[in-house]
This record gives C-alpha cells, sequence and structure tokens, in this order.
C-alpha cells in the first residue's frame, strides 16, 4: 500500500476500540482490527510494535472519549446539582448503549487495562466528589457520596447486560438524585 494510503495510528486506534467494546480486552488482536479496517496484518507494524501497544491505544482513545472529553463540558454547567443530573442520566445513557466501565473493571487483572481503568476511575470519582463538596458536603462525605454514585452507575451497567436495568429513564435520574444529593 502506498504511505500515503496507509491508515493512521488513530484510525487502528478507533478499530481497535471497537472491538474491545464488542469483546473485552482478549478480542483486542492484529487480525481482527486489520479485517475490520480491511488492511493487512504487516501495515499495523508499520504504527505498533505489538498487540499490546494496540490495546493500550484504543483503551487511552475510550479514556479520551469517555472521561478527557467531558470534564470540560461538565465545568461550563455552572450549578454542580444540574451538573450531577447531567452526569447521571449519561450514565444512564450509557448504559443503554453497552459501556465499556463495567466490563473493564472485571478484567482489571490485566496489566495494560488496569492503569488506564485506575486513571479513569480516579478522574470520574474527583470529578463527582468537587460536585458534592460544591453542594456543601465535606470532602470526606463528598467522597464517599461520590462512590456511592459510581456504585449505581456501575450496578445499572450490570443490570442491563442482562436486560434488567429500569426502563423509566426519567424516573430512575430522579430517583438516585433523590438518593444521593445532600
Amino acid at each position: 500500500m502506498p504511505r500515503s494510503a496507509r491508515l493512521s495510528r488513530e484510525e487502528w486506534a478507533e478499530a481497535a476500540l471497537a472491538v474491545l467494546v464488542e469483546g473485552g480486552p482478549g478480542a483486542v488482536a492484529v487480525e481482527p482490527v486489520a479485517a475490520r479496517l480491511g488492511a493487512s496484518k504487516s501495515s499495523f507494524y508499520w504504527l505498533f510494535d505489538n498487540r499490546r501497544a494496540l490495546l493500550l491505544a484504543a483503551l487511552e482513545c475510550w479514556e479520551r472519549r469517555q472521561t478527557e472529553e467531558i470534564v470540560p463540558v461538565l465545568a461550563e454547567i455552572a450549578d454542580p446539582g444540574e451538573r450531577l443530573r447531567f452526569l447521571v442520566e449519561a450514565a444512564f445513557a450509557a448504559t443503554e448503549s453497552g459501556d465499556l466501565a463495567l466490563r473493564l473493571l472485571t478484567e482489571a487483572e490485566d496489566e495494560v487495562v488496569r492503569p488506564v481503568v485506575e486513571r479513569v476511575t480516579a478522574r470520574r470519582l474527583a470529578v463527582i466528589a468537587g460536585s458534592f463538596e460544591e453542594l456543601g458536603l465535606p470532602p470526606a462525605a463528598a467522597r464517599d457520596r461520590a462512590a456511592a454514585a459510581y456504585s449505581v452507575y456501575l450496578g445499572t451497567a450490570a443490570l442491563a447486560r442482562i436486560g434488567a436495568a429500569p426502563t423509566d429513564r426519567s424516573g430512575y435520574v430522579a430517583s438516585v438524585l433523590a438518593a444521593l444529593m445532600p
């Protein structure tokens, strides 16, 4: 393939992310990602040293999209209560579309997955706790409330996997907020 027609590292990472969403970290391999892209396996080695580097690129793509790109959006929501409402609604929507966070937490023993999941979880908890602090909770109570909120999100994602998640989105969001708000 001529150099100008080669796929970019980002295109490989995006395709690997799609494979990751569908099959988890174990499914991310050169062959299925190349097939998804219609590329040769050999073209992979122009951009990545090995499968581990591809998995890491996919995880970093997920981290960027699902965490780092959201933080500036949240910063624009001045009211911390509205910010938390936005987060709960977004979390519910993510569970409906097969969010990857729960799957990756269950795969956190993988040495490539674990550091990314730790960073994403810490960042998400810090953002949530910050909103609770703005609502007047002391830091320790805000961290506890953030952990409870994130646990509700993960539990909802687990229920969604087996078709048992609540179906009344607005009622569910209102219930979660009523339980969590100071």
